[in-house]
């Protein structure tokens, strides 16, 4: 693995510097003003490729050179230490950040389908403005993540991403997640840095339509919503699809392969940590499922309570050492550490491989009549089901057994209820199968398209 991650380093920085020249006179000039920023990169693209789209929204295509002045424009009415975004995903939003940067003022980016959070902010850090990203929330209340000013070894463990991913100059990157989440804002960076007209679409039967429609695209979503593209548009020819921000199961991961060919990448990561490991179409053929291997400069392992490494196949707190890692909270704090790193919060284990992956949220555990299930294992085995597209199953309040498991699934063709219960039972130890299945028209998933989980 140490060769491969040299490899990565030397291949993917030298890409990175192909895309981002920093030695040329017009980028220096772009640096020297906004510093390391996402505004730099939409001054160098203006710079580099004036004419070539950047962006494409409801409104249409927008240049490089069209995109910069706008932002100029706007950063000169700025004035403010703080300044809070929630644009929707369109060319607004990108304005409104890198205007807010290259006013040197702290930009927050927020959800524009919800009202604003309550989310305790502490004074400005450092002379130049920086990003201050929401958790997801999915699972509790959302904070604000404080990114600190770029660092040049972060160059590092986005070399691995560079190598990896076919990232090229005039070629689509459909951005799908929302851009006030840190996995949408890391790829509509990663557009405007590498040429790539990025494409903002929401509707699942647009983007399946634009991706069938531009072959060698590269398709960027969090699981749920890319399953819903698959069944609206079928088989396509993407050079990429990457799923993150989420868990990707097997039977998902299978039938994304099945529409678009072994084309298929997982990232994990999160606010706090930026992406942190990733898994190649070779990785998820051998083992369905896994978020891969630790990108190079980061560690990743599976540690106890106290903190102390366990063997393959033992589930433990995933913990992360990264050169991606946020500055702080807002308002002060650190995630709990272990081992003497950042304790992610999910639960996961590592194979003899050297792949890992995630069993679930610490919090998201359910104990049922003593035992402990991950809900995400039993939705693993509804979706294998070919009748069911979505599943989702919750811990709810039960008499008997303290919680019960309950399942709430989507179907592609109809079932009866019975048949789903009497699969699950084939499939799963008793304590693992649900009490009740509800087919729905819809499971709700939260604003960034995770799952939106029940809290009991």
């Amino acid at each position: 693995m140490r060769r491969a991650a040299a490899v990565d380093v030397t291949v993917g920085l030298t890409r990175l510097l192909g895309a981002v020249p920093v030695w040329r006179p017009g980028v220096q000039s772009v640096l020297r003003r906004d510093g390391l920023t996402f505004s730099a990169l939409v001054g160098i693209a203006a710079r580099r490729r004036p004419e070539e789209t950047a962006i494409v929204d409801a409104q249409g295509p927008v240049s490089c050179a069209e995109l910069d002045d706008l932002v100029d424009r706007r950063a000169a009415e700025i004035d403010e230490p703080r300044w809070t975004v929630n644009e929707p995903d369109s060319r607004s939003f990108v304005v409104e950040v890198a205007a807010g940067l290259r006013g040197n003022a702290d930009v927050v980016l927020l959800d524009p389908r919800t009202p604003a959070p309550q989310v305790e902010l502490g004074p400005r850090r450092g002379k130049r403005g920086q990003v201050i990203l929401l958790t997801s929330g999915s699972t509790g209340t959302a904070k604000g993540v404080e990114r600190g000013g770029v660092r040049s070894t972060q160059g590092i463990p986005v070399s691995t991403l560079v190598r990896r991913l076919p990232l090229r100059s005039g070629s689509p990157l459909v951005v799908t997640p929302p851009l006030f989440h840190g996995f949408g804002f890391g790829f509509l960076a990663v557009g405007l840095a590498f040429g790539m007209p990025v494409v903002l679409l929401r509707d699942p039967a647009e983007v399946a339509d634009y991706v069938g429609t531009h072959p060698g695209c590269v398709l960027v979503g969090v699981p749920p919503v890319l399953a819903k593209i698959e069944r609206a548009g079928g088989r396509a020819e993407p050079a990429a699809v990457v799923s993150g921000a989420g868990m990707l199961h097997p039977a998902v991961a299978a039938r994304l392969v099945s529409a678009y060919g072994p084309v298929l990448f997982n990232l994990y990561g999160s606010s706090e940590d930026g992406w942190s490991t990733i898994a190649t179409p070779d990785d998820l053929a051998a083992a369905p499922g896994t978020i891969g291997r630790p990108a190079a400069g980061i560690r990743v392992a599976v540690l106890d309570e106290a903190g102390n490494p366990l063997r393959a196949g033992e589930i433990g707190h995933l913990c992360i050492a990264s050169r991606l890692e946020f500055a702080q909270y807002a308002g002060g704090g650190r995630r709990a550490r272990l081992g003497g790193m950042a304790d992610s919060g999910d639960l996961g284990y590592q194979d003899t491989a050297g792949r890992f992956f995630v069993a679930g949220r610490s919090d998201a555990m359910v104990v049922t009549g003593g035992e402990n299930v991950f809900p995400a294992e039993v939705e693993d085995v509804l979706l294998a089901h070919p009748a069911i597209a979505e599943a989702r199953v919750d811990g709810v309040p039960d008499e008997e057994y303290g919680t019960r498991l309950a399942a709430s699934v989507v179907l592609r063709s109809p079932v009866d209820v019975d048949e789903l219960l009497a699969y699950a039972r084939t499939r799963l130890p008793r304590h693992k199968v649900p009490r009740s299945v509800r087919c729905v028209a819809v499971v709700p998933i939260t604003s960034t398209g995770k799952p939106a989980r029940r809290v009991t």
